[in-house]
């Protein structure tokens, strides 16, 4: 037990200023399907970074050919967690591609054991108290992630709330709100531990080789927004949007302020 004689010496000993620090960010970027996450995560760089795939999205990236482990089941993160920690591999970034499908694997988890302890409980339902223990089981597996030494990437499915009850709400409507398809309790967590919080989107722009053509472009969203759950950390005003992001180029600028 610490007395007055060594608060001194135990805190000293861990006070830290940021210049100093070498730990990489965590990021945590978000979208409808097929637009771009899993690539943003490997531009990391490939021999550097390990990409935990729940849903197999890696499958056709031959050319890019990226180191993967396939999360099959809850246990698979507890797996890949140990190995990361372990420290004895690589990498020094690991993208967790599917918090959306991963929140599910947990949920499934959780009624697999209720239902062995459970013999009248009715196979394969739900149970509000589920979700309970299964955003538990998640918030413990950000927490453990986030004491890794090295960068993280959270990707995410995309949906919408309303601003006031979070009910899911029709897209044209004023008061629509884009957010990371996750419990409210595990998208806070998250959220809270991420230094930039992003929404992809693509957009077709003129193609300059060609002005008669288009071509698609992929846009990170930064910068607050009154319809996009989005932000970060800097010590620099950034641009709201990043064109054709990658991890290098949202490191340099959230490190630089500019590219």
């Amino acid at each position: 037990m610490a007395t007055a004689k060594n608060y001194k010496k135990l805190v000293q000993g861990r006070i830290t200023q940021p210049s100093k620090s070498q730990k990489k960010p965590r990021i945590l970027v978000y979208s409808r399907n097929k637009k771009g996450k899993t690539t943003f995560g490997v531009s990391a760089g490939v021999g550097k970074t390990l990409v935990l795939d729940p849903e197999h999205g890696t499958d056709e990236m031959k050319q890019k050919n990226p180191h993967v482990f396939h999360i099959e089941e809850w246990e698979d993160m507890d797996l890949a967690w140990g190995y990361l920690k372990s420290g004895d591999h690589p990498y020094e970034w690991v993208v967790v591609d599917g918090l959306t499908k991963i929140n599910n694997l947990a949920l499934n988890y959780v009624r697999k054991v209720e239902e062995e302890r459970n013999l009248d409980r009715q196979p394969g339902m739900i149970d509000r108290r589920d979700y309970n223990k299964s955003g538990e089981l998640m918030k413990a597996m950000l927490t453990n992630f986030q004491a890794l030494q090295l960068g993280v990437i959270y990707t995410a499915q995309e949906r919408m709330m309303a601003l006031k009850d979070e009910e899911i709400i029709d897209e044209d409507s004023a008061t629509v709100f884009y957010v990371p398809d996750l419990p409210a309790g595990v998208r806070g967590m998250v959220n809270a531990y991420v230094d930039v919080i992003g929404r992809l989107s693509v957009v077709q722009v003129d193609d300059k080789r060609d002005i008669d053509k288009t071509k698609a472009q992929r846009r990170l969203q930064i910068g607050p927004h009154e319809r996009f759950d989005t932000g970060y950390r800097s010590d620099w005003v950034l641009p709201d949007v990043l064109k054709n992001p990658t991890v290098p180029k949202l490191v340099k600028l959230i490190r630089e302020g500019e590219l």
